[in-house]
């Protein structure tokens, strides 16, 4: 056929949008400049969401850098170590425009990731600043304190960023727990505490403080950490105390039992997801998400150094819980699964703290053939490392929203990677 007369091929609507969902974030955002068709449908939130399914999950792991021209930086791989990059976005011009961020963190403030939803990254930045952003779209927002959210939480936080998807919102929740040494105004015999639990409403743009009292939230909080998302649904291991805090008492006396929580984003209710009974009774164990399932990770038991891996295979069925593998080595302290790294389920990254050793290591384990590779090793204990989605899921435009511009610019390299990254 003559060339000259060929005819364009014309794709049908459902076909393009077939191909346009499987291709990755970067290419979808070159493409948006092909026509105004195609860029309309790739701006529309709800193919947004569509293409959140089934992508590549990336390890991200973010620092940041204080002074007069404040950064965040966000070192980030695929789950399997390839692909890595470096993005940084600096924050001098929202300050500046901004007289409530007049004084940004020091030098000596650590940013956290308090948790991850749709590819959006939920950031705690030094004490008392909060920061929603997408690594990819580079759209990110300020969320203001609320005038009655104290600065200077004491004691143990968790937190975490959820999807309402009934009402199609975000929210943010974060909880503290403090215990005094000294007796409560209340009951002379019972040891003073603090409960504070706090809940953003995106579309209110506004923190909102729940009232917990020990009947309603009779739980405390083990350790700092971000939520771990299941159903986009944030969850955490805390335990169940079997009496209160008394005068004289050893804290360690009080009988413990180890739970999981989750946070009903639609009631903005606490509620528990059963674990077997042998787990219940004082077993130690950190969560993760292995092939979109809830799992566990035990400590050893007395005299033994191996770490059993069990997931939920059926969200909140307790009977479905099963050992999915077992890792040993007398060298480890603390595992968290993080995720699968290849479709057979045969690797699985970990987030790991070895004894006598300071920082964490990201290693994977090959379970079939027994052997490990370690990924990244970081000597920070402060900076934190979350598991997400490249997505195109965007912020609503709000006096808080900002893009990065020629005033906030954004690094990306695949060079010079910083030395802790193996």
């Amino acid at each position: 056929m003559n060339k000259a007369n060929a005819s364009p091929i014309l794709l049908i609507d459902e076909i393009v949008d077939d191909i346009l969902l499987r291709l990755p974030v970067k290419s979808l955002k070159r493409f948006k400049l092909v026509s105004k068709p195609w860029n309309s449908l790739i701006s529309d939130p709800k193919f947004a969401v569509s293409h959140l399914h089934d992508k590549v999950l990336r390890v991200g792991q973010i620092y940041a850098k204080g002074g007069p021209k404040p950064s965040l930086s966000l070192y980030s791989m695929d789950a399997d170590g390839s692909n890595r990059e470096i993005v940084t976005v600096n924050y001098d011009y929202v300050y500046k425009h901004d007289d409530y961020y007049n004084n940004p963190y020091d030098d000596n403030s650590d940013v956290k990731i308090l948790g991850s939803c749709n590819g959006l990254l939920f950031l705690l930045l030094g004490t008392s600043k909060y920061l929603l952003w997408n690594p990819i779209t580079r759209e990110y927002k300020y969320i203001a304190l609320d005038s009655s959210r104290r600065e200077d939480e004491q004691g143990k936080i968790i937190s975490g960023l959820g999807y309402d998807s009934s009402s199609g919102n975000y929210k943010g929740i974060t909880v503290s727990h403090y215990i005094s040494g000294i007796s409560s105004p209340h009951d002379e015999d019972v040891l003073y505490e603090e409960m504070h639990c706090y809940v953003y409403d995106y579309k209110q743009d506004s923190w909102t403080e729940k009232k917990n009292n020990y009947n309603e939230f009779p739980y405390s909080l083990h350790s700092c950490n971000s939520a771990i998302m299941v159903n986009g649904v944030p969850h955490w291991c805390v335990y169940r105390r079997h009496g209160r805090h008394r005068e004289g008492y050893d804290r360690l006396q009080i009988r413990v039992s180890y739970v999981i929580i989750y946070f009903d984003l639609e009631t903005e209710k606490f509620k528990e997801v059963e674990v077997p009974e042998w787990a219940a009774e004082e077993v130690k164990f950190y969560l993760g998400v292995l092939g979109g399932c809830l799992c566990m990770c035990l400590d050893p038991r007395e005299n033994s150094t191996s770490f059993e891996v069990w997931t939920m295979k059926e969200y909140r069925i307790v009977e479905s819980w099963t050992k999915s593998f077992v890792i040993s080595s007398p060298f480890f302290k603390e595992l968290r699964p993080l995720c699968f790294t290849d479709t057979g389920k045969n690797q699985v990254l970990m987030e790991v703290e070895e004894k006598n050793e300071v920082g964490r290591k990201l290693i994977i384990f090959n379970l079939r053939e027994k052997t490990q590779k370690t990924l990244l090793v970081d000597k920070n204990f402060e900076s934190s490392v979350c598991t997400y989605v490249g997505s195109l899921v965007s912020l609503p435009r709000s006096s808080f929203s900002r893009r990065t511009s020629k005033r906030t610019r954004e690094v990306k390299t695949k060079l010079s990677m910083p030395s802790w990254i193996k």
